[in-house]
């Protein structure tokens, strides 16, 4: 005996008609609702029985199917909206239950249903939405990408400069109320940098500011989770597109997904390359010490970049049956970048007397590859909301680097001195990073719910970095005092449980994870290792409370407390003097640092706006952050160490608003005040840093006649007091790292994007997007740092005013025989199953 996966359309009419055969146009068709039929006494399943899919409001047949010899049934490719769910079995009553399917409701399992004697009808009341660029709920903010027209043709760090909350520097640095967060990739740990994602690859962005206890608990600020893109729409559908930007930049790429009866198939692939500048302007003053005069350096460079990356994506779903789902995926990200630097040093006396100068020419090449394969499985259990999943992750990556240095001393005319010093160097460095996680969900009574899960991270990293000299004689020497090779290990071992209730408009959730961090780090040429941490575990509790109030209003309170562990390169206990005024060096004795976060907030939601506003406070013990230090005449030493004390606390405030119809407006504003206090052992001086600080955000996007989309960006970041960049983002281009530490202030930035879209032919599937970015030029990074031994003013320039043009063309079929010949014999009798008798 044969079963069959869905009705047929009757001749002349298309998947969503209603009565007529008339077509619905703009109805989303990707819903998909499924269960299992049993008898009541026996719990036997229920074999050919008849389901049906009818409209609420006019008793029309949406979709139906005979039940399987196991019972399970599957309706997909339905349309939003209300609808009845009626079942005829001979000898039975029939069943009938209401269901909604909505933006929030798009995939619903309905559990066991029973069959007997009597008629049972079941209600379900769903909440309705639509998909906006930017959905709040008290815990979590998702930022939908597809709305986000600024960064298309782009890359993650493009996306995140978009997000309410998140600052980006220049250097790819993310920050989250000034702090650094965790970067996650599809709910896991990843070795890409930002720079690495492109944007056409992206889905959403979910920042989580607070987590709970079922997070990891690593990041000051929180989670940030790139969700990348995975369709599931039955039948086959995809993208194509290609990008074109000034001064040598394109991009091309797309995406493909085919899914029918058990099996979903997708794949994606983004290519990008483009070519960029720099500049950047260093004023120094050393101060003299035991009655010397002070001295000055003075240092100006301008740099070129230019690469390519290739993103990779594989994904396979196979549905067992309605309840159980493998999942496997592959992930392949390669590419190149070279960069050329001319950085020129100028030294002057007490006097500001020309004592010499120097000019050194850089050219460097970097490569990298990452290989991330996944494998998972989902179980849900007849009850509602009750699963199990279990995932892993293999994550492989690789880079080398190569280049050369060639420094020319120079007279006060520019000519040179003597002659050159050339260095050039090569690095290769290798991570193998494992995760295995399960989670269970289990709830408990009408409105409780019980979670637990474990896993383990697993990441080994070697690095061998060689420099060389070429003398005179044109012969090759390693310099052994500049040369280093490392590897470390780390282990983090977690478990956590979360216990969730409601009493009345009271709601609490209360969470306790524990995680036991192994880390072990050595120089094998130097025979020396290094054990910062013992394995020992961490205890991580969180806490929630939630009050509803009247008229669609909310309150909460929660508490988390966090950690942030050194890392590679905060941690290596290497010397680099690559620019010899600007030297850099780890520190091995370094301690993570632990966070007690606090947040209250209050929601608020009307029909055509809600608003977000929260209160919070960060104290943070063993704050990693930087110290600069003179060393010699005029050079500079930056190294890593842990403050004494650190505390952030703030108000945030995000608002969405509907002005019209067709125009909608996010704002959201960033109120804070950090202070830090460290210790400098060399000296003995305790250096304070504090100040006041805010961050302003407002994304426009308006709807215009003929199929038009304007979308406006501006951003301001106040005067802040500087922190260590986040170790979550970074460009892969070679470029320098700016030198931030508790002894500066960063200027204001401020920085307008815009984008105009505009979209063709009657399903709208082929769209054209125009973008500039920056458009006043305004996007550097300027600082000023003191202490008492020196003064500095930084001032860093990217280039990023930049005019895209990216063209984009959608298609796709639904077609449930996609992987197998039809049968005339099926589709006659799928005809037969339910032409529907009114409800």
């Amino acid at each position: 005996m044969q079963t069959y996966a869905a009705a047929q359309a009757p001749q002349g009419a298309r998947p969503g008609a209603g009565a007529g055969g008339q077509q619905r146009a703009a109805m989303p068709q990707i819903g998909h609702v499924y269960g299992k039929l049993v008898e009541a006494k026996t719990r036997q399943a229920v074999e050919y029985a008849s389901v049906a899919l009818l409209r609420q409001k006019d008793s029309s047949v949406v979709g139906g199917m005979l039940s399987k010899p196991n019972g399970d049934f599957s309706l997909e490719q339905l349309p939003f909206g209300q609808f009845i769910l009626r079942i005829n079995f001979m000898g039975y009553k029939p069943v009938f239950k209401k269901v909604s399917v909505t933006p929030q409701t798009v995939s619903q399992d309905l559990g066991n249903i029973r069959l007997e004697a009597n008629p049972e009808v079941l209600s379900e009341v769903e909440v309705t939405g639509q998909r906006t660029a930017f959905q709040m709920s008290i815990d979590k903010k998702v930022f939908n990408v597809d709305r986000n027209l600024t960064s298309v043709g782009g890359t993650a760090a493009d996306v995140l400069k978009s997000v309410p909350s998140v600052n980006v520097d220049i250097d790819g640095n993310v920050k989250v109320r000034n702090s650094s967060p965790n970067i996650f990739v599809d709910g896991k740990p990843s070795t890409l940098t930002i720079d690495q994602i492109p944007a056409d690859a992206i889905e959403s962005v979910e920042l989580i500011t607070n987590p709970s206890a079922k997070y990891d608990a690593e990041g000051m600020s929180g989670i940030i989770n790139i969700v990348l893109k995975k369709n599931k729409k039955a039948g086959f559908n995809g993208m194509v597109m290609a990008g074109v930007g000034t001064n040598d930049k394109y991009n091309a790429g797309g995406n493909i997904n085919a899914r029918q009866g058990k099996w979903n198939v997708s794949a994606n692939y983004n290519f990008n390359a483009n070519r960029n500048w720099g500049s950047g302007q260093t004023d120094r003053t050393n101060f003299g010490t035991q009655g010397s005069g002070n001295n000055y350096t003075t240092q100006n460079s301008d740099s070129r970049n230019g690469g390519q990356f290739q993103f990779g994506k594989l994904g396979v779903d196979y549905y067992i049956d309605n309840r159980n789902t493998i999942s496997i995926g592959q992930n392949i990200v390669r590419g190149s970048f070279k960069n050329y630097e001319d950085l020129t040093s100028v030294f002057s006396d007490a006097d500001k007397t020309f004592t010499g100068q120097s000019q050194r020419l850089s050219d460097n090449e970097f490569g990298f590859r990452n290989y991330t394969t996944t494998a998972g499985f989902k179980h849900l259990f007849t009850e509602p909301n009750k699963e199990l999943t279990a995932d892993f992750s293999m994550n492989k990556s690789s880079n080398e680097r190569s280049g050369g240095f060639n420094t020319q001393a120079q007279d006060v005319n520019g000519s040179p001195i003597g002659d050159p010093r050339f260095q050039f160097n090569n690095s290769d460095g290798k991570t193998d990073f494992y995760t295995l996680q399960a989670d269970y969900v289990d709830p408990v009574g009408t409105t409780g719910k019980f979670e637990t899960g474990v896993k383990a991270t697993l990441r080994n990293y070697s690095s061998i970095y060689d420099v060389f000299n070429r003398n005179n004689a044109g012969v090759d020497e390693r310099i052994d005092s500049l040369s280093t090779d490392y590897k470390y290990n780390e282990q983090i071992y977690a478990a956590y449980v979360n216990y969730a209730n409601v009493v009345g408009n009271f709601g609490y959730q209360l969470g306790l994870r524990a995680e036991q961090y192994v880390y072990a780090g050595e120089i094998p040429s130097e025979s020396l290792k290094f054990n910062p941490t013992k394995a020992r575990p961490g205890l991580f509790p969180s806490v929630y409370f939630s009050y509803k109030l009247p008229k669609e209003q909310e309150l909460q309170l929660n508490y988390s407390r966090r950690v942030t562990r050194p890392n590679f390169f905060q941690l290596i206990p290497y010397r680099d003097i690559t620019d010899p005024q600007n030297q850099r060096e780890g520190n091995p004795d370094l301690k993570p640092e632990y966070t007690n976060s606090l947040e209250f907030s209050y929601m608020k939601t009307w029909k055509l706006h809600n608003v977000l506003a929260s209160l919070y406070y960060r104290n943070t013990n063993n704050l990693i952050t930087s110290l600069s230090t003179v060393i010699g005449k005029d050079s500079l030493l930056s190294t890593f160490v842990n403050a004494s004390k650190s505390l952030s606390y703030g108000a945030e405030i995000t608002v969405k608003n509907q002005i019209v119809k067709g125009w909608d407006i996010t704002t959201n504003v960033n109120l804070y005040q950090q202070e830090v206090d460290v210790f400098n052992d060399k000296t003995g001086n305790f250096i304070r840093n504090s100040g006041f600080s805010w961050l302003a955000k407002i994304n426009s996007e308006t709807k215009l006649p003929a199929n038009f989309t304007f979308q406006v960006t501006a951003n301001y970041q106040a005067p802040t007091i500087t922190l260590p960049p986040s170790s979550g983002g970074g460009r892969g281009g070679g470029f320098m790292m700016i030198p931030t530490s508790a002894q500066g202030m960063i200027k204001g930035m401020n920085t307008v994007d815009l984008a105009l879209r505009k979209d063709f032919l009657k399903g709208k599937n082929l769209s054209a997007t125009l973008s500039l970015s920056d458009v006043f030029n305004t996007r550097q990074y300027e600082m000023d740092q003191m202490d008492e031994s020196f003064s500095q003013y930084y001032l860093r320039k990217r280039e990023s005013r930049i005019l895209k043009l990216n063209l984009s063309y959608r298609f796709g079929k639904f077609d449930t025989q996609l992987f197998k010949r039809r049968s005339n014999r099926g589709d006659q009798q799928g005809m037969q199953m339910d032409t529907g008798q009114g409800f």
